[in-house]
Parts: structure tokens; C-alpha cells; sequence
């Protein structure tokens, strides 16, 4: 997905000596006087606004900077040897560059609160503003509380319990499918059902994006509504960003960018036309093997779209009967009455198969 430049911040960096908050770009602790060293990450400093120094936004633009090989002494991208020992920088290595480092969020951070003074700063000081001590970092959000009452347990326990009757339900299900038995039957009857299904055309409301409505098409009536997306913006096509996050740049400055896409809007239409739709259904059923089809009467634009043949053989277990569908008319033929078929019957008394009697 495409980025969207928003613009730099300052990040910072913590010295490992004294622990001391430190801008970005500064190369040297302002709380001891340590060098940067060069395993020091950058993080997000809580800014709210974005920099609008020019000097800062061209450094953050030039290129991750060089720790130098001789002497580690941080050099700009565009350095050519050490601004601290002259040393040539091809030696050097140049920070990494790209992770995300924070959200970039507008809204005013809360205050940090001196542990040397109690006096309160902007979440943004690295050093308070009244005794000079260095201050740590804001404190997160605490997570919210849970309702009074321990409504969030009862709603656990609750899932917890659900959970347990379904896993329950489930089980008796599959034990009651695994058991079967062996039942002799006697077929006492066979039925028969056979259907035929008449279409006819008929006006139908339908719709599809203005390049697809068909010629014949009837009150066609379309509004604008989004087909797809594109990195790159086109005709009739919208911006969609999501939350700014910041980027670190290698140079102790962030970049804050968005990752953006467009969504493109085409016109989208209602329309009616004559489509083949069942419009009526014929049936007929009986018992024995003679089945016929119902003969069916076609009006105007209408037309035969498809038959169905359904066969069941009746059969007497012990005390219980047993509705048996049959897949095609050979089997069916097959169900004479009085003829023997031995049943393999589940749990839940289905009949899983049915073979004749020997």
C-alpha cells in the first residue's frame, strides 16, 4: 500500500550511563556528556506537532547517518570522513533505517510528574523545567477497569458454560450417529413422486456496474458507488488514509507517514429484465411401480426446465417402520412387498443401509 508524507518529528534517545532523555539529532548526552554509542535506538519522543526547522527536515532526508569505524562518532549520510577524527567513512556503518517507532497521535499527552521536585511538565520535557532533574517517560494509559461486580467473570463463566453444553450436545450427537444395529424388515410398501418444473420469462430486477447492464435492459436507473481500489488516484476516485505512525529515519528525526489507497467510484445500476424463472410446478405420486409424469400445458413463453423423481420403500422392523429413500428406479423396483432386507440402523433410528435378506 502506498505512503503518504505527512512530514518529520524529532525522536530521541536515552542514555544507557545516566539514563538521561536526549533529542534526536543530538550526538552527544546532555546529562553526562557521553558520546552516543552506537547500539542506542531511537524512539518516539510523544511529539504532537510536526518539525518545521528546515536544517532538520533536510538531515532526515539525506539518509540514515554513519557511526564511524575509528572513532563511532555519528556522521551526517552525506559525510565523507568523521567530523570528530577526519577518519574516511567507508569504513563506517550506517544506521538502520524504516521500523516503526509509535503511532503519531495529535492529541496533548499527559503531563510527567517530577520524582525529584513533584513539580509537573510537558510529556514532551526530557528534563524538568523546575529543578533540572531528568524525567522518564509518560506513563502509559492504565487499562480499563473491569465492571463493578465482576460482571467480566460472569461473562466468562457464562462463555465458559455455553461452551461446555455445546461441546456436550456435540458429543452425545456423534456417540448417538456411532451407534448402530442390525434390523430385519419387511418391505410393505413402495411410493413414488415425480415433478416437472415449468419457467417462463418474467421481468426481474437485477443489477451490475454500468459497463455490464445488458441492451435490453428497462428502467435503468444508477447511483455512484466504489468498485475498487488503486494505489495511484484515478477518475472519480477517493483518498482513504489510516492512522498517521511515525518511521525512523536513522538520523534521530521520524518521518510520519500514512498508508493511503484510493477508492474508485463507478456507477452502479438497477434495472429490469425477462429472465427464465420457475413459474409453475407440477406433481404427481402414487403407489407401486407404474409412476407417470404429469403432463404439463405451456402458455406463451414458457417452457419445460427440468424433472424430478423421488422413490421410497416402506418397511416394517419389529415395532418400528422405516421410510427409505431410494437413489434410482432399478432399486426401487426392487422393493416388493413382502421381500426381506436386513437394516443397519443408527442411534437416532436413520437407516445408514439396506441390503435384501439372504
Amino acid at each position: 500500500m502506498p505512503k503518504k508524507e505527512l512530514g518529520f518529528v524529532e525522536l530521541e534517545w536515552t542514555c544507557p550511563t545516566c539514563k538521561v532523555r536526549n533529542p534526536g539529532t543530538a550526538t552527544i548526552c546532555s546529562g553526562c556528556g557521553t558520546a552516543q554509542p552506537a547500539g542506542v535506538k531511537f524512539e518516539s519522543a510523544g511529539a504532537t506537532e510536526l518539525v518545521t526547522d528546515k536544517a532538520k527536515i533536510e538531515r532526515a532526508k539525506v539518509g540514515p547517518d554513519i557511526q564511524c569505524g575509528f572513532c563511532g562518532a555519528r556522521n551526517r549520510a552525506d559525510a565523507k570522513v568523521c567530523i570528530q577524527c577526519a577518519a574516511d567513512l567507508t569504513a563506517g556503518k550506517q544506521r538502520e533505517a524504516g521500523a516503526v517507532v509509535g503511532a503519531f497521535d495529535r492529541t496533548a499527552l499527559k503531563p510527567i510528574i517530577c520524582t525529584a521536585c513533584n513539580a509537573e511538565n510537558p510529556a514532551t520535557n526530557a528534563a524538568c523545567q523546575k529543578c533540572g532533574a531528568p524525567l522518564g517517560k509518560p506513563a502509559a494509559a492504565p487499562p480499563p477497569l473491569a465492571p463493578v461486580g465482576g460482571g467480566s467473570s460472569s461473562l466468562l463463566y457464562i462463555g465458559i458454560g455455553v461452551a461446555v453444553l455445546v461441546a456436550l450436545a456435540c458429543g452425545a450427537f456423534f456417540w448417538m450417529s456411532a451407534q448402530t444395529s442390525t434390523v430385519t424388515a419387511v418391505a410393505t410398501g413402495a411410493q413414488w413422486q415425480r415433478t416437472v418444473f415449468v419457467e417462463g420469462l418474467v421481468p426481474v430486477q437485477s443489477g451490475a456496474w454500468w459497463d455490464e447492464v445488458p441492451t435490453e435492459a428497462r428502467g435503468v436507473q444508477c447511483s455512484a458507488e466504489m468498485r475498487s481500489t488503486s494505489p495511484n488516484p484515478e477518475p472519480n476516485s477517493r483518498e482513504v488514509c489510516g492512522t498517521p505512525y511515525t518511521e525512523d529515519t536513522g538520523t534521530g528525526m521520524g518521518r510520519v507517514v500514512q498508508d493511503c489507497e484510493y477508492q474508485v467510484f463507478e456507477d452502479y445500476c438497477k434495472f429490469t429484465t425477462n429472465q427464465w424463472q420457475v413459474v409453475d410446478t407440477l406433481s404427481l405420486n402414487g403407489l407401486g411401480f407404474t409412476p407417470v409424469w404429469p403432463a404439463a400445458t405451456l402458455g406463451f413463453n414458457q417452457r419445460v426446465s427440468g424433472q424430478r423423481e423421488e422413490y421410497t420403500c416402506v418397511l416394517k422392523g419389529g415395532d418400528n417402520e422405516y421410510r427409505q429413500p431410494m437413489s434410482t428406479y432399478n432399486e426401487y423396483e426392487r422393493c416388493q412387498e413382502g421381500s426381506s432386507w436386513v437394516l443397519e440402523v443408527d442411534g437416532f433410528g436413520s437407516v445408514n443401509s439396506m441390503t435384501p435378506a439372504q
